[in-house]
């Protein structure tokens, strides 16, 4: 693996990147040169990368499309590498904005931990999560009584501390005297197979419908929405929402005044079968 990819994400240059990476590149390789790459690019120049390294060229979407095939790069560090462009190339202060902003984004979702199956057992709980947040943000002291009577619906005092055992177990929690800290700052459960996370998303979807029915409307948010639109419309609908999500997770990550631990749930399903249409005549 290069460590200069290893590392991409740590870069705010994408020519001080692109120049690591070819020195690290010559220094493993000895067939390898400006020459070779820009061969595999297919860059008619061999000097088109020297000279944007160089800064006497920009790069264009083409070209980024070109590099990014050629370093292999994976989806986030191609988006990563577009946005560092855009933000070492912009002309306008708003659009370097813009690119800074998606930086800073992008870093943040790689700070989440995937969570193997043999740790299927954090998502066998509905609490666990809740658990792990509130043992860090929340003052209880180490009294697992008061730790307990924090979440809503409430839990035993021995289901709170069996929850943070495990989750010191599992390496998802950390203890420095007598505080909890997190060992990563999110958790994504990309990697567990849909049946482990059948029982804690049905709990979610009722304690849901519990906050929705008693609880006041300034402390929940609930919206929902009746549309016919084409499967276009759906896939936009679902773009935004992502898009929305992943904002919304980048601000609570920097959210030092934590005050409550909310879940957040967005979702959109077929409520009909597809509508057949008569072909017109």
């Amino acid at each position: 693996m290069s460590i200069a990819l290893e590392h991409l994400f740590d870069y705010d240059d994408f020519r001080k990147f692109m120049q690591d990476y070819f020195d690290e590149q010559k220094k493993m390789r000895a067939v390898f040169s400006h020459r070779f790459f820009a061969a595999k690019a297919g860059f008619s120049s061999s000097s088109y990368c020297l000279n944007v390294i160089r800064g006497r060229f920009n790069l264009t979407p083409k070209s980024i499309e070109k590099i990014s095939k050629a370093m292999d790069f994976e989806p986030l560090q191609k988006a990563y590498f577009e946005a560092l462009v855009q933000y070492n190339q912009a002309r306008q202060v708003d659009e370097r904005d813009q690119a800074w902003k998606q930086i800073l984004q992008i870093r943040k979702q790689i700070e989440f931990t995937h969570v193997t199956t043999r740790e299927q057992a954090y998502f066998s709980k509905w609490y666990y999560p809740i658990v792990r947040e509130l043992a860090v943000e929340s003052n209880w002291d180490g009294d697992f009584r008061v730790l307990a009577r924090q979440l809503t619906p409430q839990i035993t005092t021995e289901e709170a501390r069996e929850a943070v055992k495990n989750l010191l177990e599992w390496g998802l929690l950390k203890q420095v005297g007598k505080r909890y800290k997190h060992t990563s700052q999110m958790l994504d459960a990309a990697e567990i197979p849909p049946i482990a996370l059948r029982k804690i998303r049905h709990e979610y979807i009722q304690h849901a419908i519990g906050a929705v029915e008693s609880m006041p409307k300034d402390e929940r948010f609930a919206a929902f929405t009746t549309l016919a639109m084409s499967e276009n419309s759906y896939r936009y609908a679902v773009e935004v929402l992502e898009e929305a999500r992943k904002k919304i997770i980048a601000r609570a990550a920097n959210d030092l005044d934590v005050e409550r631990v909310y879940e957040m749930m967005l979702v959109a399903f077929p409520m009909s079968k597809k509508i057949g249409k008569e072909t017109e005549r």
